[in-house]
């Protein structure tokens, strides 16, 4: 089968959805696929693994990004011959999509509040250009399906454009469990020392490249009502860092806080945490929970999000309702840091079961179900 996967940028440098593309790339080759990248760059490192389309991106503005990507990936891909064109950024002309990036239209409404600060932030350009391409997208004449990662965003495609179940897809993500696992935690003291953590305080980790939208915030609020002596949180990625420190040094948490920045190895640093915690506003499936649970480390995160649908409270990781909930977060904390050392063992040998059933074999096979069931429409229609 000739595959285009469509991801304006294609790298090992970035975050999970670049990544992403690239371990599905990787995975449909290994089946004997044709597979072609189409956008705006890919590292040259890659160019040796698959053919590389380029899409010219007008990058003026972050609306005439999105737009200018939209309209001329398609006229990159089309005629090109591809039994399927796969999109991971939002363009037109798509066999199939998957929900990777944030739901626009959902966004919106849970991160701004208020209907006058919502209604204004519609007049924005950027945000009335994404708008208009889902509405396209998840229109009657769009992709033929729609692959989602979790039941929240099956239910919110559902609630805002009508989509016909028929068209919905759920494929979770996926995780290597050989770069991600329990072995690390042989480096848990090397780790802790590299960064002047105590090694027997209780240590949280969060991860991201959004602070804000991922909820640090609350966290770090949480932290300082806990009940839990001496918790330690490590914030791997970049962000508003200077920000957060003074939020830190307010809440009394500066001394017990500790920004990483990027890391290229961040499996280790998961693997020298108590609990992974993610209380994000909203997101399609981070699949930072699924590596720190790879890693052997219980998940804290939110029903908001995707990820919620692989934890199992009190078994691999726990859900409170939403980031606001700042009590229930601190309860959740001091309830697991309160747990005997052989309920805490159970629950890190969970998590990783739960990881070694969301591989990236797994996905793409999946992924390559919608692939085939799509392709036998197409032929069935010309």
């Amino acid at each position: 089968m000739r595959i285009a996967l469509v991801r304006r940028v294609c790298s090992l440098k970035k975050a999970g959805a670049e990544r992403y593309c690239i371990n599905l790339m990787r995975q449909l080759k290994s089946k004997g696929h044709d597979v072609t990248i189409v956008g705006e760059s890919m590292d040259e490192s890659l160019k040796s693994e698959a053919a590389h389309l380029r899409v010219p991106v007008v990058r003026w503005t972050s609306w005439t990004k999105n737009s200018s990507l939209a309209r001329n990936a398609r006229k990159v891909f089309e005629n090109q011959g591809f039994d399927i064109v796969h999109g991971l950024s939002r363009v037109y002309g798509l066999d199939t999509y998957r929900l990777t990036d944030p739901l626009q239209t959902h966004w919106l409404n849970v991160f701004y509040r208020g209907p006058w600060t919502q209604a204004l932030q519609r007049l924005n350009p950027r945000h009335r250009t994404i708008l208009g391409i889902e509405k396209q997208l998840f229109g009657p004449q769009g992709p033929r399906r729609i692959i989602v990662q979790s039941k929240l965003d099956e239910r919110l495609l559902q609630e805002y454009f009508g989509i016909d179940p028929a068209r919905i897809r759920r494929v979770s993500n996926g995780v290597d469990t050989k770069v991600f696992h329990p072995d690390l935690q042989h480096e848990r003291e090397f780790v802790r020392d590299e960064w002047k953590i105590p090694h027997d305080a209780p240590l949280l980790t969060f991860a991201s490249m959004d602070f804000r939208r991922k909820g640090l915030a609350s966290l770090l609020t949480a932290i300082s009502r806990a009940k839990t002596s001496g918790l330690w949180l490590m914030v791997i990625g970049d962000g508003d860092i200077a920000r957060f420190k003074t939020m830190a040094q307010q809440l009394g948490l500066g001394d017990r806080l500790v920004f990483t920045g990027r890391q290229q190895q961040i499996a280790r640093l998961y693997a020298a945490s108590d609990l992974f915690v993610l209380p994000t506003i909203y997101e399609p499936f981070p699949n930072v929970n699924l590596e720190a649970m790879a890693c052997g480390v219980p998940v804290l995160t939110t029903s908001t999000a995707g990820g919620a649908d692989v934890i199992e409270p009190a078994i691999n990781g726990y859900v409170v309702s939403s980031p606001d909930e700042i009590d229930c977060l601190a309860d959740r904390i001091d309830f697991h840091f309160g747990r005997g050392t052989t309920q805490l063992k159970l629950m890190s040998a969970a998590a990783r079961s739960t990881a070694q059933r969301h591989t990236p074999e797994v996905n793409a096979e999946r992924t390559l179900a919608v692939f085939q069931e799509v392709l036998g429409e197409k032929k069935a229609a010309a």
